[in-house]
C-alpha cells in the first residue's frame, strides 16, 4: 500500500485556529436548539480568512474549508495546481441551506421565488468546488458522503490518487457546519445509548505526499459494514485488515482514537477494540472538547492521536456508525 505522508495540517474547531489542546469555546444554549446546545468556532469570520469576493451566501461549512485549504497551500512550497487534488468528507453537504430551500419553496407565494444564490450551496459538492475556484486548484476534485466513516473513506481515497501518479498532493478533510437545523436532525435520530452533547463544527483537512522523508504517516485504511447485527465484530473486522494492511501488529498500537459513542456504539467499538488491541492502548476521545462533529469527528480524532503519540509510534482510529458501517485507520506519528 502507498502510505501517506502527513506534510502538513490545518484545522478550525472550538478550540480556535490550528489549535485541539486549548480551552473550547462555551456550548451555546437557545430556545430553538435542543439539549446539548451547539459549540461553534470562536471568531471566525469569513471576509478575514478567505476575502470579500464570493462569501456572500457561502456556509460555514465551506467557509471553514476554503480558509483551511489556504493555509495549507500557503504553507507549502509552490507546487502545480493542475496536480494538486483535493478530497472532502462530510455527512450531506449544507443541511441547513437544503432545509431553508425547500422551506422557501414550500412558504414563498410561489414556490420558486427561492433566493437564487442558495441554490449552489445546497449541492453536496459546493465546498469541493469553492476551494478549487478560491485556490486555482484544477487537479481532481471530489467531496464524498459518508457520515462517521467519511474520513477513512477519504483517506482511502487520497492513497489511490497519490498511488496512480495523477497528483503530486492531496489535501483530505472533513468540514460540517453547526446550525440548528443539523442540531435537531442528530437531536432527532441520535440512539438513546448515545451522550447528549453539543453538535459541534470546524474542519480538520491535511496535506497528503507519498514520499519516503520521515513524519508522521497514514499506514491503513479499511471499512467493513455489519450485516448481522453485531456491530463489535464488523469493527474489529475492519480493524484487524487495517492492521494486515499496514504489516502492524496488535501489540504495537499505543493509542486508540474512538468516535463511536457518539452513535451509542460505545460497548462494541469497546469490545472490538479490545478483542483486537487489548487493554493496553490508551484511549482517546475528542468530542468531549470540540463537540459532535459527524463526519469531521474522525478527522479530528486522528489528529488527536498524532499528538498523543510519541513520534514512530503506532496509532488507530475508529468509526461505528448507527447504519453499523465500521472504519478503522492505521498511522504512525
Amino acid at each position: 500500500m502507498t502510505t501517506l505522508r502527513i506534510a502538513d495540517r490545518a484545522t478550525w474547531s472550538a478550540c480556535g485556529p490550528d489549535a485541539l489542546d486549548t480551552e473550547p469555546a462555551a456550548a451555546v444554549h437557545a430556545p430553538d436548539l435542543p439539549p446539548g446546545g451547539i459549540r461553534p468556532v470562536p471568531g471566525f469570520d469569513p471576509a478575514v480568512e478567505i476575502g470579500p469576493k464570493g462569501i456572500r451566501s457561502m456556509d460555514r461549512a465551506t467557509a471553514f474549508a476554503v480558509a483551511a485549504a489556504g493555509r495549507l497551500l500557503d504553507r507549502a512550497a509552490p507546487a502545480d495546481r493542475s496536480r494538486t487534488a483535493l478530497v472532502l468528507a462530510t455527512t450531506a453537504g449544507s443541511l441547513q441551506t437544503m432545509l431553508d430551500l425547500g422551506t422557501d419553496s414550500l412558504t414563498k407565494p410561489r414556490p420558486h421565488q427561492v433566493d437564487p444564490g442558495r441554490i449552489p450551496v445546497g449541492v453536496m459538492n459546493y465546498a469541493a468546488g469553492q476551494c478549487a475556484i478560491h485556490h486555482r486548484i484544477t487537479g481532481p476534485g471530489v467531496i464524498l458522503p459518508g457520515g462517521r466513516s467519511a474520513p477513512v473513506l477519504a483517506l482511502r481515497y487520497a492513497r489511490r490518487l497519490l498511488a496512480s501518479g495523477r497528483v503530486d498532493q492531496v489535501l483530505c478533510g472533513a468540514s460540517e457546519e453547526a446550525t440548528p437545523a443539523r442540531a435537531w436532525l442528530e437531536h432527532r435520530t441520535r440512539p438513546a445509548t448515545a451522550p447528549t452533547v453539543p453538535i459541534g463544527e470546524g474542519c480538520a483537512m491535511l496535506r497528503l505526499v507519498a514520499d519516503t522523508a520521515p513524519g508522521p504517516r497514514i499506514t491503513a485504511a479499511a471499512t467493513e459494514l455489519d450485516c448481522t447485527g453485531d456491530p463489535a465484530s464488523a469493527l474489529a473486522t475492519a480493524l484487524r485488515r487495517a492492521l494486515a494492511t499496514a504489516a502492524t501488529d496488535p501489540d504495537e498500537i499505543r493509542t486508540a482514537a474512538t468516535t463511536a459513542a457518539l452513535d451509542g456504539h460505545h460497548d462494541a467499538e469497546t469490545r472490538a477494540l479490545t478483542a483486537v488491541l487489548g487493554p493496553a492502548a490508551t484511549r482517546l476521545t475528542a468530542h468531549t472538547a470540540i463537540g459532535d462533529t459527524s463526519a469531521a469527528a474522525a478527522a479530528f480524532a486522528l489528529l488527536h492521536a498524532l499528538d498523543a503519540t510519541a513520534p514512530g509510534d503506532a496509532f488507530a482510529v475508529t468509526t461505528l456508525d448507527r447504519r453499523g458501517l465500521a472504519g478503522c485507520l492505521i498511522g504512525r506519528a
